[in-house]
């Protein structure tokens, strides 16, 4: 039982430490995002333009380059639609022809150019995007089933078990969804990489920033997955030490 405990301690000790891990990365990448979206390339077309040439190169003419509006840019620019087949940028990444918005778009044609290849479980990226909130609530459920055990309940920990098993499920299965994701995710950026080198447009420096940016990206993707799967293990011996404390009853 205190053996139990003393992992749950353990396993929450160690998805603290991965979250400061994350908070610094992150840090990173939004610094190197902030300032690579500052510097201009030398490139004249804008993003959209140039989305839809590396599109043509490759022979994905009807592959759709959409702007979506100031508005619709929160909640669907800078993706790719499965089901249209079409890229929508958001409003200021479609205009300006930055090192940050041409990293967004690298990823966006090499999810066309694999969905045109036949890549399966593409649609794990939007699917991922809508329940990547979903752990959020597991904690504030679990807690509200650990209030119940304790007022109404008598301590019995039922409540505790059931909104823990609700919790893993929930957390598992963002889980499974990320990892298809982020794989798809990192195979798109190389394959929008090799697309823009390809044509050449880029120079030296300019090649090096994107794949520092994208670098940043990429490792900050790993360990939100990587926290994913602490909150999954936490949640399971969570279930098991509430287990334990009704067999005891």
């Amino acid at each position: 039982m205190g053996f139990v405990l003393i992992i749950i301690l353990a396993v929450l000790g160690i998805m603290l430490l991965i979250g400061f891990i994350a908070s610094i990365i992150k840090w990173r990448a939004s610094r190197l995002t902030f300032w690579f979206s500052i510097k201009k390339l030398e490139i004249q077309q804008s993003m959209q333009d140039y989305a839809r040439l590396l599109l043509d190169e490759r022979g994905l003419v009807d592959v759709e380059v959409e702007r979506v509006g100031f508005f619709a840019s929160i909640f669907v620019g800078n993706t790719y639609s499965v089901s249209k087949r079409k890229i929508r940028l958001g409003y200021f990444t479609a205009k300006r022809a930055r090192i940050t918005n041409l990293a967004i778009v690298c990823k966006l044609v090499g999810l066309a150019k694999m969905h045109n290849d036949g890549e399966k479980n593409l649609r794990a990226i939007e699917l991922n995007r809508w329940l990547s909130w979903l752990p959020i609530i597991v904690l504030p459920l679990i807690l509200i089933g650990l209030i119940i055990d304790l007022v109404g309940a008598n301590g019995s920990w039922m409540y505790t078990i059931i909104t823990s098993a609700i919790g893993i499920g929930i957390t598992g299965f963002c889980f499974i969804i990320s990892l298809i994701a982020i794989k798809k995710e990192f195979k798109a950026y190389n394959v929008g990489r090799d697309m823009i080198n390809e044509i050449g447009i880029l120079n030296e420096d300019e090649e090096n920033k994107m794949k520092k940016l994208i670098g940043a990206w990429k490792a900050l993707a790993l360990l939100n997955v990587l926290i994913v799967a602490f909150e999954l293990l936490f949640f399971m011996l969570k279930l098991i030490f509430s287990v334990f404390k009704l067999g005891r009853k």
